[in-house]
């Protein structure tokens, strides 16, 4: 299913993406019709170094025969510290968990079936050389865990940090007349949480199966998981959702 033009027409979504990424999924929805709520709860901060470590790998990126990246975010900071730093065009190899983040990163080699860490780390060929794995502070370790299992010497590099941002208002009103509320990653679910709690219209959408368990031990059930992680996908999920109510 398409979100062609009008397909949410009379309906309100949440979007809960992080501030300076959320401009592209609320246009998706407005194509459609919708009416958004921008409710962001987190922003994307650098990493505690400042970026050291990426400009140190990227400044020897040669070493290394692949590179992972396991958000959007993490894959467009990547991506723009190469340009930045005048990286010649890779020799490496790119493996991304999702499709949204193998599109932020310009394209990738390997992209897992089901896109979460772990799924990528079972689906990684075997191997002897070096992976630089590009992710958040808070990022989980399944594939570096399996990764190494199958004989690769991973480095593990922050590209940033994810932090909560409160609300200026009460929107508890507003939350409460949407039809719909999405998610894009598993630290805006919880930060989420930590602010309204379980709060939040029937349908709740989340970009992938990673953000879906997050909301699932949060205590939200029947979370609809997007087919394709990607923007659109989420989209597409939220209109067929809708649909059959």
């Amino acid at each position: 299913m398409t979100s062609d033009s009008q397909m949410l027409a009379g309906r309100t979504i949440i979007v809960t993406r992080a501030a300076e990424r959320a401009g592209g999924l609320t246009s998706l929805f407005i194509d459609a019709g919708a009416k958004v709520l921008e409710i962001p709860v987190t922003t994307t901060v650098d990493a505690l170094d400042g970026g050291q470590a990426l400009q140190t790998a990227i400044d020897t990126i040669e070493q290394y025969e692949w590179v992972v990246v396991t958000s959007p975010e993490g894959a467009h900071r990547f991506r723009d510290a190469m340009a930045l730093l005048g990286a010649t065009p890779r020799q490496f190899k790119i493996a991304a968990v999702g499709t949204a983040t193998a599109a932020a990163v310009g394209g990738a080699d390997l992209i897992p079936h089901v896109q979460t860490g772990r799924s990528l780390g079972e689906s990684f060929p075997t191997g002897h050389g070096r992976i630089l794995l590009a992710v958040a502070e808070s990022a989980g370790t399944d594939f570096e865990v399996a990764a190494r299992g199958k004989g690769w010497t991973v480095e593990r590099v922050t590209t940033y940090r994810t932090v909560s941002i409160p609300p200026t208002h009460d929107r508890s009103g507003e939350i409460s007349q949407a039809d719909a509320i999405t998610f894009a990653s598993a630290s805006s679910a919880r930060a989420w949480h930590d602010v309204f709690g379980v709060m939040m219209p029937k349908v709740v959408v989340a970009m992938g199966p990673m953000t879906a368990s997050a909301l699932n031990e949060l205590g939200i059930p029947d979370v609809v998981v997007a087919t394709e992680q990607s923007l659109q996908g989420v989209v597409n999920a939220t209109v067929e959702a809708l649909a059959s109510r």
